[in-house]
């Protein structure tokens, strides 16, 4: 008999107090700390709610999932990261890949075994994916992968990496691409971490030296890149804006901005209790935009544009709390001394938000989407659309 969300959420959060404690503090948790706590928690049947359960999930409706986010809340920063693997990378395996290549790979995904990466932005094609230069050449059995990927989320330590690589130049550039599964470890593929002006290394740069993948790692058709990265991103927006963000993460932004308003008494101002309003109502907008999403995905109803809805939302949201947090934690959090732990972490927030408004996307290009799909505005004309990739004028 399946157990009820209820009764569902009662033992989530009884393991998560027996197992992780009240704490959320992430410091000092290295990315074996992260792994061994995934994989547990899938043994113990939490994680993968929604999935099948012939590739290791459990089969349930997305209340559960919704149960889940709520639960576990903030303490995901304890777990491995599943927003790339699991929330983009799983997905679009299941969707393109060969029943093979979902028995190989999507349990492992789950339990946190493997890690997964996307290999996609280049130096000269960041918003415009179809311009990927990074080539594949079929040799024998192998695929030989020479270019170089930037802004590559989650790459260090990644056991597999989905690529957008060139297949045939002769093809327009739309149509000329292919999406490959390389496994991390080969010889040929140099990783170098990007430093941010936050201080932190999220992004990376990928260098690809003659790297032989197994003909069999295509994913999905030959030349048919496109359509794969179609579905991935998709899923990207979705992750980004409703998936891994639970309405008990932003909950405790909420109540940390709340709490921090209060200590420095200025809960009371009009411009603070704004700032405030605006971050709750927006928080609530986009979890009841993330119900929707996993309840469309339950029906199996197509998504269209409604990831890139929420995804403006998420940055929007990042947006505000960002600004909250220097807004309502004052000239401290500009500039602090060594012994102030509470300011430089408010000062963090400001200087990472601008990440959720890029990745995946940019705001730019999702309002883009929605005016085309949505309002049913006319789309911008592409010179190069029919052109041989070849032919295209390109940065040298």
């Amino acid at each position: 008999m399946v157990e009820s969300v209820s009764e569902f959420g009662e033992r989530l959060r009884s393991w998560l107090e027996d197992n992780l404690g009240p704490g959320v503090e992430a410091t000092g948790w290295s990315a074996e700390d992260r792994r061994r706590t995934t994989q547990a928690m899938f043994d113990a049947g939490f994680i993968g709610t929604t999935w099948p359960v012939e590739y290791g999930g459990r089969g349930l409706s997305s209340e559960y999932q919704t149960e889940y986010n709520n639960a576990v809340g903030a303490r995901k920063a304890l777990l491995a990261n599943d927003q790339v693997t699991v929330g983009i990378c799983a997905p679009t395996v299941f969707d393109c890949g060969t029943e093979a290549q979902r028995q190989t790979y999507l349990q492992r995904m789950l339990r946190g075994d493997d890690s997964w990466t996307q290999l996609l932005s280049e130096p000269g094609a960041g918003s415009d994916l179809a311009g990927v230069t990074t080539r594949a050449v079929l040799d024998g059995d192998e695929w030989v992968v020479n270019g170089q990927k930037v802004w590559t989320s989650a790459a260090v330590g990644a056991t597999y990496g989905l690529a957008l690589v060139r297949t045939d130049s002769d093809l327009p550039k739309y149509a000329g691409i292919s999406t490959l599964i390389i496994p991390m470890d080969s010889p040929g593929v140099d990783v170098r971490p990007l430093k941010q002006m936050s201080g932190d290394s999220d992004f990376n740069e990928v260098f690809l030296d003659n790297v032989r993948v197994p003909k069999d790692n295509l994913l999905g058709e030959l030349n048919d890149g496109w359509a794969v990265l179609g579905k991935m991103l998709t899923h990207e927006r979705i992750a980004l804006s409703a998936g891994t963000i639970s309405s008990s993460m932003v909950s405790d932004e909420f109540d940390a901005l709340l709490a921090l308003a209060q200590a420095r008494g200025v809960v009371n101002r009009p411009d603070v209790r704004h700032v405030l309003s605006e971050i709750y109502m927006q928080q609530k907008l986009l979890d009841f935009t993330g119900i929707r999403m996993r309840r469309a995905l339950d029906a199996k109803a197509p998504m269209g544009p409604v990831g890139s809805i929420g995804k403006i939302g998420a940055a929007k949201l990042a947006r505000l709390t960002g600004e909250a947090n220097i807004l309502i934690g004052g000239e401290s959090t500009v500039a602090w001394r060594e012994t102030d732990s509470l300011s430089p972490k408010h000062a963090r927030a400001l200087l990472r938000f601008p990440i959720v408004g890029i990745a995946g996307g940019t705001t730019e290009i999702q309002k883009n989407v929605v005016a085309e799909r949505v309002l049913g505005l006319p789309r911008e004309r592409r010179a190069d659309r029919d052109t041989p990739f070849r032919d295209i004028p390109k940065n040298r």
